[in-house]
């Protein structure tokens, strides 16, 4: 009996090391390598790594890549970085065409919104350039959203964790996030020139996404055959954009309701850019009559004035007027705008139209004041006396030269 029973254990036993390297054997034939790498040389990669960056590790090991058998080497490539390459932001950049190799769908629709041309934005500008003195706000205050987009998958979607910006996978592993709508697009779209998360999150939109779970960005503003193709409004697609956009409210709305709001929309839009361009008047009629001189923080039109638009003026090294200018159309214009775009009634109006309104009037009080200025310096032979302006560290005098 007992070396029967014996026997039969040892069968049991057997047959347990057998599946288990079955099981292993299975397992090791699901990791996904890139061609012309082994299994042993991803196995290395992640020894390599396992203790330097132990929580991205845990999160890809738990996220659906790791769950897949998707290596680190199919994303990062196979060469170790050494201790003192080890930084945070230095770890090999994954590129959207790599993401591509796999995400052919998701990246085809990616590669038609205005992200892929974010980093051009940035950096033909004047405001980008006068930075060329301040590189650490370069890094941080400009490329920290226009460097990641155009350059990475990682501005929308968790780098390690792959998870899809959505209410419940917006977190780390083992841990959920809720009411979290707006997808990823808040780390950019937000703040006093372009405030789509604080108009998102004032309207009703909002509170029904907090009911229901939509409608949040992505269910509004991309294209429902692929999520990663962003709706345009602006340039030559800007009629296809708000026919799609069109579509995706009349999930919601009834046909009158739309029409409606869109026509209200654009009486704003086009009331608010009619605000802004006779204050660029009152200011470039200052130019024309010789009463200002250009700042370095404009770029001049083929008469020599100052554009005084978005890409051509700074709110740095200008004057007080200028930079006037700067907030009427780059905050208050933009939150105007954005407001009634987003239906949230106190950035259209307060935060917006009034703060318009205080900044136009405060052009046009101090376009009176030069003027009047100018002619008593004029009769009196008075010569105006100027500080110095503040040069950043670095500044050389020549930044805008590339520009011009």
């Amino acid at each position: 009996m007992r070396s029967k029973s014996a026997i039969i254990l040892w069968v049991i036993i057997v047959l347990m090391v057998v599946t288990g390297i079955g099981f292993l054997v299975a397992s090791k034939q699901d990791v996904v390598v890139p061609a012309g790498a082994t299994v042993k040389q991803a196995e290395e990669f992640e020894d390599f790594y396992r203790d330097k960056v132990p929580q991205k590790y845990d999160m890809w090991q738990h996220s659906a890549h790791g769950e897949n058998g998707v290596t680190c080497i199919n994303c990062h490539g196979e060469e170790n970085l050494s201790d003192e390459e080890l930084e945070y932001g230095n770890f090999n950049v994954v590129t959207p065409e790599k993401c591509g190799e796999c995400h052919e769908h998701e990246y085809k629709g990616w590669q038609d919104t205005r992200h892929v041309e974010a980093v051009e934005y940035s950096q033909k500008n004047v405001r980008y350039k006068l930075l060329d003195g301040y590189h650490a706000m370069q890094q941080q205050g400009c490329n920290s959203c226009h460097d990641k987009v155009g350059n990475t998958c990682t501005s929308c979607h968790q780098g390690h964790t792959t998870a899809l910006p959505k209410p419940e996978q917006m977190a780390a592993p083992h841990e959920t996030v809720t009411n979290n709508f707006t997808n990823g697009c808040e780390n950019c779209h937000m703040g006093p020139d372009h405030p789509q998360r604080e108009a998102y999150q004032s309207s009703v939109h909002y509170q029904v996404a907090q009911a229901t779970g939509q409608p949040t960005c992505v269910i509004c503003h991309t294209d429902p055959d692929n999520r990663h193709k962003i709706i345009q409004l602006k340039g030559e697609n800007e009629e296809e954009g708000r026919k799609k956009l069109r579509e995706n409210c009349l999930n919601c709305h009834t046909k009158q309701y739309v029409d409606n709001a869109m026509a209200t929309v654009d009486s704003i839009k086009k009331e608010t850019n009619r605000i802004v361009d006779e204050a660029r008047k009152i200011i470039q009629g200052l130019y024309a009559d010789g009463i200002m001189e250009p700042n370095p923080g404009s770029l001049l039109d083929e008469n020599g004035i100052p554009m005084l638009n978005a890409k051509g003026t700074s709110y740095s090294h200008v004057s007080h007027i200028e930079n006037l200018m700067f907030e009427l159309f780059k905050y208050a214009g933009a939150t105007t705008i954005k407001g009634a775009q987003h239906f949230a009634p106190d950035y259209t109006h307060w935060h917006g139209n009034a703060d318009l309104w205080n900044k136009y009037l405060a052009i046009k009080e101090e376009a009176e004041r030069l003027r009047m200025e100018a002619k008593v310096r004029e009769k009196l032979e008075i010569e105006k006396e100027e500080y110095p302006m503040f040069k950043y560290t670095n500044e050389t005098g020549q930044e805008l030269n590339d520009l011009k």
